[in-house]
């Protein structure tokens, strides 16, 4: 016979191989600096996928956040431990779209993950990537 501490030690083994616990999750607090106009909305996206990194729909997650002062914070729950990148943008006229010139660079101010920036094309995953697997903060610096 079996002790009980025992059975119940087996019985969280079994179902943890099974996958019926949940994953551990993490919280992301988002700070993005460098607002020089309160206004509009903040337009944030969180990907966990190298091959659609800023590609439109692709994100893993979402936020839309009104900017009310020059520094935002935005914090996101329950992320299983994953690499990400984020990307951002200050929809200064509520468009929903980031407003482009004529070769194709953003006129709104915008954003990347671990501040990766390119001067002639989008930066790269690996450049905007980080890992999430603790409660982390990171820091987001506006390019204008």
């Amino acid at each position: 016979m079996l002790n009980p501490g025992f059975r119940i030690f087996l019985f969280l083994l079994v179902i943890s191989i099974h996958g019926i616990l949940p994953a551990q999750t993490y919280s992301l607090t988002l700070t993005i600096e460098g607002i020089k106009e309160a206004k509009g909305n903040m337009r944030i996206g969180m990907f966990n996928d190298s091959e659609d990194f800023l590609e439109t729909g692709s994100e893993f997650r979402v936020a839309c956040v009104s900017v009310d002062s020059t520094t935002l914070i935005v914090v996101f729950d329950s992320l299983p431990e994953a690499i990400y990148g984020i990307s951002l943008y200050h929809d200064l006229d509520t468009s929903g779209e980031i407003n482009k010139n004529f070769i194709g660079f953003p006129v709104e101010p915008w954003g990347i993950s671990n501040d990766a920036w390119r001067r002639l094309s989008a930066p790269r995953w690996q450049e905007a990537a980080f890992k999430m697997d603790a409660h982390k903060a990171i820091v987001i610096h506006l390019r204008h």
